[in-house]
């Protein structure tokens, strides 16, 4: 199961692109767990149309630092970078952080450096409708104005923009992960950090479930959302009703944030939930798409 992020239009072009995702992920379950949880958001990663990779928002200096991880339920193996720079798939990345480190998180320029010496080569993830947006921003700053943008994405609120992080979750034969990645949140300070590669906050993965977050960074990072949402689970509650006591808390306890959880359990059931205007889902299960499943809704 994929998401694209609270607030991402439902718009048939992005829902296009999340069955891609989904169906990728799918076909890669041959090779693995964490192979499916890459494969399905390197397709999210490289569309212009999600905030994260390629169609990441701008920072403050008008530059891309990126934030993603990826998670395995049995090992508890987790990988991730923060503040990433010029690279097309950070999830990718955050993978071999996993894998051929004795570390959890790179950051800054230590995680784009050992992304080249793993062979990623230098690429502009800035697109003109980020890089318009930016402008847009900043030229209105100039003018005492205020910016009249999503805080996500620095396009209005009502257009056809994405939100924050892009994620997905994967079951096979009782095991589970997670992975994330995110372009952050518009105008943010030069190295500002998220939810996305802090464990428990964005993303989480145990035996007992696998749980991939969306909403303002800041405050999943507080509530441990993810964490929470896997207590649940492990106390036999089912993911459906998890995801949505989980949004329930995040917006008690941090004055009514927005966000959006896709939850999936060691026995393969799973459940999505959200508080905000749209909260796109795409689901394999069997190996067919479930168009019929749709993310409960909470007020």
């Amino acid at each position: 199961m994929v998401h694209g992020g609270a607030d991402t239009s439902s718009a048939p072009q992005f829902c296009e692109v999340l069955r891609e995702a989904s169906l990728a992920g799918h076909r890669a379950l041959v090779a693995g767990l964490l192979d499916a949880a890459e494969e399905a958001v390197k397709i999210l990663e490289g569309s212009p149309l999600f905030n994260a990779g390629y169609g990441s928002v701008l920072n403050r200096d008008g530059e891309v630092e990126m934030d993603a991880s990826i998670m395995e339920g049995t090992t508890g193996k987790f990988g991730a970078v923060a503040a990433i720079r010029s690279v097309s798939h950070p999830v990718s990345v955050a993978r071999l952080v996993l894998e051929e480190t004795p570390h959890v998180l790179l950051a800054g320029r230590g995680a784009t450096e050992f992304a080249r010496t793993r062979g990623f080569p230098p690429v502009d993830s800035r697109s003109s409708r980020m890089v318009e947006a930016w402008q847009r921003a900043r030229d209105r700053a100039k003018q005492g104005l205020s910016p009249e943008t999503s805080l996500f994405t620095g396009l209005p609120p009502d257009s056809s923009s994405p939100c924050d992080t892009v994620g997905c979750v994967v079951f096979h034969a009782g095991r589970v992960a997670a992975a994330s990645s995110t372009g952050g949140s518009f105008m943010k300070a030069p190295g500002r950090v998220g939810d996305t590669p802090i464990p428990g906050a964005g993303i989480y993965a145990s035996s007992s479930c696998a749980a991939a977050c969306t909403g303002l960074g800041e405050a999943f990072i507080e509530t441990l959302t993810a964490k929470y949402v896997d207590s649940l689970v492990e106390l036999g509650i089912h993911p459906q009703e998890a995801a949505e006591k989980a949004i329930i808390r995040l917006a008690e306890k941090r004055g009514g944030a927005v966000g959006g959880i896709i939850v999936v359990d060691s026995r393969g059931r799973f459940g999505a939930a959200h508080n905000s205007r749209s909260f796109p889902v795409a689901l394999v299960a069997d190996g067919k798409l479930d168009e019929s499943f749709i993310p409960r809704k909470i007020n």
